[in-house]
């Protein structure tokens, strides 16, 4: 006659739940801080491509039409001022993109600090022309910051009064 030993484990014990609890609160912590920082990084990403969507959609629209929104306009007036916003003056009215979370910082034309700056387009006319209605001065090359201080990311552009189009330059710090 054979004898049959067999062990029933009904459980687990508590040592063992402490340890699969304690792996997968670190896993979800690390995962986590990962994600959260990703997300930020993803939202500045997509503030940058928003802006430089928008610009360069005006830039196009000026080089094949002299109208945006229905009205017909001679000039088309882009300003930038140090802070959140930036407008485009078409004449008789005002658009004014909203980039919550993008500052507009550090501009300079022609490497003199300035505080703001209008680029003039004229319809299908290749170049621009570069302003400091401030201190009144006009230039070749503009180059601005646009900051985001949730993650302090930073993107530098620079546009050049020749062809007006907008150039992603690499951030000196």
């Amino acid at each position: 006659m054979k004898k049959t030993l067999v062990l029933l484990k009904k459980g687990f014990t508590l040592v063992e739940m402490a340890i699969v609890l304690l792996i997968i609160g670190i896993l979800m912590a690390a995962t986590m801080r990962f994600g959260s920082g990703r997300i930020v990084d993803l939202k500045a990403q997509s503030l940058k491509e928003q802006f430089v969507g928008y610009y360069n959609d005006l830039y196009s629209q000026n080089m094949t039409s002299s109208f945006r929104d229905g009205k017909k306009y001679q000039a088309l007036t882009v300003s930038f001022e140090s802070g959140t916003w930036y407008q485009v003056d078409q004449g008789p009215f005002v658009v004014e993109p909203k980039l919550s979370g993008l500052t507009f910082r550090q501009f300079t034309l022609d490497d003199q600090n300035v505080d703001s700056v209008n680029l003039q387009f004229t319809p299908y006319i290749l170049g621009c022309v570069l302003t400091s209605p401030v201190q009144w001065t006009t230039g070749q090359v503009f180059s601005f910051q646009a900051y985001v201080p949730e993650n302090g990311k930073q993107y530098c552009f620079e546009i050049k009064s020749e062809t007006c189009k907008l150039i992603e330059q690499r951030c000196e710090n």
